[in-house]
């Protein structure tokens, strides 16, 4: 064997070894006790390069509409019931789940129930659009069984893939016109100018039996299942207290609520005033200490760092602000006994075609993503890598 190729053989052994002992993002963030995870659509499933992205990097994925009621629910086929309840539809989470299945990546299931874009003839009379709503009784018999059958059906069909769900969404209101008169726990009456149902139909106490539903289904499927509480503005610390009398309230009696999930929308809505601002990181610190007293388990749910700028100084800042990001969130499980588990990126690639009247546009900002639009690594990618290494 010549000098050259004995030398090319050397740098290929070399080049192999590293690829070998590569680990990937959620490999990484492993050795620091917490899943890493994002976002997955019906249409991102039939996304070569999504899917990719995924494979890649993540073991953990959450179904951005697709396992949420509203998408579920079948009307015409809970009307002709003759049971009284409710019929579901699987399809399009079904093949969510099948390719989660097929590449050994856990999902979170969210969620079983919100308010927001429910269906109104889910709590009528007959399933109708129009006609009286139900009595409290028929609506609790309801709500068991959709809970119960959702539960019961992913558990069956993907055994062990669904490992925590998200059973109430955003139940707390943001200011006391929104909120139960006199509930320090500040339970949603409506939204905006929307009656809650789930409030109006079942009383206040709808998130405590939620959770009672939901832990009675999942002990008799699998009870390593967890169970969260998830909601917006978790950082912020007149409504952590309002959430963390919630929690204290569902738990009373019994644990019924094992987690509280912290949506990571980060920084000015709909505008750069107010993005990357490190205080948000302390604030965020402080809310998962605070969340982890109470002796729940916390993920950062739904994270977007927000940035509507593409010029070179907030690239860097967008990408130093991840890195500290990550530094905290690693810091706390080094210190505290691990009480963040998971951190899910909603805002994982970046959407500059987006027009400013967008709802995505706002939520995430079209710069927010660790890739770009073409899926490739950004530096903000490179500066978690550096952290979790």
């Amino acid at each position: 064997m010549s000098k050259k190729t004995q030398t090319l053989l050397s740098v290929l052994l070399f080049l192999f070894s590293i690829n070998l002992n590569a680990q990937n993002l959620s490999q990484l963030a492993a050795k620091y006790g917490f899943k890493l995870g994002t976002v997955i659509s019906l249409t991102s499933v039939n996304n070569p390069a999504y899917k990719k992205m995924i494979r890649d990097d993540f073991n953990s994925i959450t179904a951005s509409n697709e396992f949420k009621a509203y998408s579920l629910l079948n009307q015409h086929d809970s009307m002709l019931n003759p049971d009284g309840m409710p019929v579901m539809r699987y399809n399009a989470a079904d093949k969510i789940c099948d390719f989660a299945q097929e590449n050994g990546i856990k999902m979170r299931g969210h969620v079983l129930v919100w308010d927001a874009y429910m269906k109104d003839w889910f709590f009528r009379e007959g399933y109708k659009n129009t006609g009286n709503y139900v009595d409290s009784e028929t609506m609790k018999k309801r709500l068991e069984y959709y809970i119960n059958d959702v539960i019961s059906h992913f558990e069956n069909k993907y055994p062990g893939l669904i490992y925590c769900w998200d059973v109430v969404n955003e139940a707390v209101a943001d200011s006391s016109a929104e909120a139960a008169s006199g509930d320090k726990r500040m339970v949603r009456v409506k939204r905006g100018g929307s009656e809650n149902l789930f409030y109006t139909c079942l009383g206040p106490n709808y998130v405590e039996l939620s959770f009672k539903y939901a832990k009675e289904a999942v002990n008799k499927v699998n009870p390593q299942i967890k169970l969260y509480y998830n909601d917006y503005n978790t950082f912020m610390s007149g409504k952590r207290q309002a959430i963390k009398n919630l929690l204290k309230s569902i738990n009373a009696e019994e644990k019924l609520c094992d987690g509280v999930g912290m949506q990571g929308y980060i920084g000015g809505y709909g505008k750069q005033d107010g993005c990357m601002n490190f205080n948000d990181i302390t604030s965020i610190r402080v809310s998962i200490l605070d969340y982890a007293s109470l002796g729940l388990e916390v993920q950062i749910t739904e994270m977007a760092v927000r940035n509507y700028k593409n010029d070179e100084n907030s690239r860097k800042i967008h990408a130093k602000f991840y890195e500290s990001l990550f530094r905290e969130l690693i810091g706390i499980n080094n210190a505290h006994n691990s009480p963040l588990t998971a951190v899910s990126i909603w805002g994982i690639t970046d959407n500059p075609s987006l027009p400013t009247t967008n709802y995505s546009y706002k939520m995430n900002g079209p710069y927010c993503g660790i890739y770009n639009e073409r899926f490739k690594k950004k530096i903000d990618y490179d500066s978690i890598l550096k952290v979790l290494e």
